[in-house]
Order: structure tokens, then C-alpha cells, then sequence
């Protein structure tokens, strides 16, 4: 990729998710069922994917995909399966639905930033090494 493609010399992922309405064979049934509130038989089994998107020329990089609900098939737990996609330095670009201290950690860890839309519940104050103290703020 040119160099001019990046963001100051970083590349930047998008990490976004959706559902997908899948046909109607048993085998996407017993993988990817139904929405609860349809009745047996007459709904369309529905998968949950999360994709990695370069906006520098918007290839998908990488895609992780899951039943629609159950335990660890949302959307950050779909994005931690595409973890190791990443590399240090990245930037990861995200809505809401991933801003958690967990995922912030995660990506630290990875020396990767990560920009997201706070949760309207979250604190809006970002201390690190006692800026606050001294009326600084790493981020907001």
C-alpha cells in the first residue's frame, strides 16, 4: 500500500459488525438458528459476522462470523477472534458496541490504538500515570 494511503504513516482498521439472514437448510439451523421470537420452522437462520475494513481501500481484511445469540457471539467477543489480525502500530476505528476497559486493554496490550464512541453510561475521563492530578487528560 502507498504510503500516502495511510494515516500518518499507521494503517487504520474499521472493526464493524451485522447480522445476515442465511437459507433455510439444516445444516444453517443447527449452526446459525432462528431468531427466538420466530416460530419453529418459519424463520431464516441468522448469523453475526464482524469484519476488519481497511478505509484505505476498502478491502475487508479479515471476517469472523457466528450464531446471531448465545454466550460469547456478540460482536467484541467475535472481534477478539480477529485480534491477531492486527499489528503494533494500527489504529482500530469502532463504534460503541466495542468500548469496554476489557477491549481497551486488549489492544494496549497489543500496542494498538483504538478510537471508539463512548457508551453514553461510561465516564468520560481517561487518567493515565496521575495526569488527572495535574489537570491533564491522556484522553477524553
Amino acid at each position: 500500500m502507498p504510503r500516502s494511503w495511510l494515516w500518518h504513516g499507521r494503517h487504520v482498521k474499521l472493526v464493524d459488525g451485522s447480522t445476515v439472514s442465511m437459507p433455510d437448510t439444516e445444516a444453517n439451523q443447527a449452526g446459525y438458528p432462528q431468531h427466538g421470537v420466530q416460530k419453529e420452522g418459519l424463520g431464516f437462520p441468522i448469523a453475526r459476522i464482524v469484519v476488519l475494513l481497511s478505509p484505505a481501500t476498502a478491502m475487508v481484511s479479515d471476517m469472523a462470523i457466528g450464531p446471531y445469540q448465545g454466550k460469547e457471539n456478540g460482536e467484541p467477543a467475535l472481534f477478539r477472534e480477529l485480534l491477531d489480525r492486527l499489528r503494533r502500530g494500527d489504529v482500530v476505528l469502532a463504534d460503541r458496541y466495542y468500548c469496554s476497559y476489557f477491549m481497551v486493554c486488549l489492544l494496549m496490550e497489543l500496542r494498538v490504538d483504538f478510537v471508539v464512541r463512548l457508551q453514553r453510561s461510561r465516564l468520560r475521563g481517561f487518567v493515565r500515570d496521575g495526569a488527572q492530578a495535574a489537570g491533564r487528560h491522556s484522553g477524553v
